[in-house]
């Protein structure tokens, strides 16, 4: 556990730093101090240090420039990314540009700043033809562009990968299982907490607990209690005692827990689970940790992965990968639950989206 060893070193080193949020002091200490600790695989021990040192000298005022490329930012992208994004419509379509395309972003070479930026484009042009484009105007800047996040101008729309992304993820969940009532909804790894804003943004009445670690957890609480100041908002993170943790988790309307805590939530007390963009990051110990948690707290599971990758340095020192296919069958997807979605991403296209039916 090299690089464990290494993320407690450098929080026991740097905890002092008046730089750190309180939220943030709280919230780490408890972590490291829990079963959660060993959740986080070695790729995200190394980033998180680097995530904390960012935090550590600018706060989260620059997030957006500094912190959002380790989540869904993309600077970068290969011809696998974009194959359905790009079809041959777009190859005879001519857009007027209402635009401000060549903008540089803050943090952000050019190169850089022109991949994304047209990448921007592309996701618009795209969404544009969806069923939910309409909800792009429920979306609030003061989140989706806080922070130094970068952006650019398209048709009186601030645009981000973030908003958009965020949208088609809305509807693939909604094509599996409705989110038009009232259901309490479990996340799984939310990042910044993107998708979490955006179905509480187009419904308003669902019960939302976010499972975590820091910083992410940090992140996402203290955006959503930016974004809805009028909702019930808490950290759970240091509740261990079953009844009171489902009581609590019952009477607010965003909560946040730490991984380990998910053992305490029994009886299919969740509607509907969510993993979007987590799961191939992790080692498959944890991944099947939180499978076998599912089929005790969950009803339904949705879930986005890549294809086929490897998560390096998830293993042992010496063997410093671990191959994750889907097809290949590296996801033990427990026998009982009944697929009944599965979708390839609109982007990345090498991402594919898969539903369960757990009870």
């Amino acid at each position: 556990m090299f690089f464990t060893d290494n993320f407690k070193k450098f929080w026991k080193k740097n905890k002092s730093s008046k730089n750190f949020d309180k939220d943030l002091k709280f919230i780490t200490e408890v972590f490291i101090k829990s079963s959660s600790y060993d959740f986080v695989s070695k790729q995200w021990q190394k980033l998180n240090i680097n995530d904390y040192k960012t935090i550590k000298e600018h706060g989260l005022t620059k997030y957006g420039s500094k912190i959002s490329t380790h989540y869904f930012t993309f600077a970068e992208f290969q011809d696998e990314h974009l194959e359905n994004l790009l079809s041959k419509k777009f190859d005879q379509k001519k857009i007027k540009l209402n635009s401000n395309i060549f903008k540089k972003q803050k943090e952000f070479n050019y190169k850089y700043s022109i991949n994304y930026n047209i990448l921007c484009l592309l996701l618009f042009e795209k969404l544009k033809k969806s069923k939910v484009f309409n909800k792009l105007k429920l979306l609030k800047d003061n989140t989706f562009l806080d922070s130094e996040y970068p952006f650019i101008r398209i048709e009186n729309h601030n645009i981000t990968t973030d908003k958009i992304v965020s949208l088609f993820d809305y509807e693939y969940i909604n094509n599996f299982k409705s989110l038009k009532k009232k259901l309490k909804v479990m996340e799984i790894g939310a990042g910044a907490g993107r998708v979490a804003e955006c179905l509480l943004s187009i419904n308003n009445k669902l019960k939302y607990t976010i499972c975590d670690i820091p910083p992410s957890i940090f992140i996402s609480y203290k955006r959503l209690k930016k974004s809805f100041p009028k909702k019930k908002i808490k950290l759970l993170i240091d509740e261990n005692n079953q009844e009171k943790l489902v009581k609590n988790l019952k009477n607010n309307d965003i909560s946040f827990i730490l991984p380990h805590q998910l053992d305490l939530i029994k009886d299919f007390y969740f509607d509907i689970s969510l993993a979007i963009d987590c799961l191939h990051e992790m080692d498959k110990k944890t991944i099947n940790s939180y499978f076998n948690s599912i089929s005790k707290n969950s009803k339904y599971f949705y879930f986005s992965i890549w294809q086929k990758t490897k998560n390096w340095d998830s293993k042992s020192f010496l063997k410093k990968t671990e191959r994750l296919d889907f097809n290949k069958g590296d996801y033990l997807i427990p026998e009982k639950w009944k697929k009944t979605f599965k979708k390839k991403l609109v982007f990345p296209s090498n991402q594919i989206a898969l539903g369960y039916k757990v009870k």
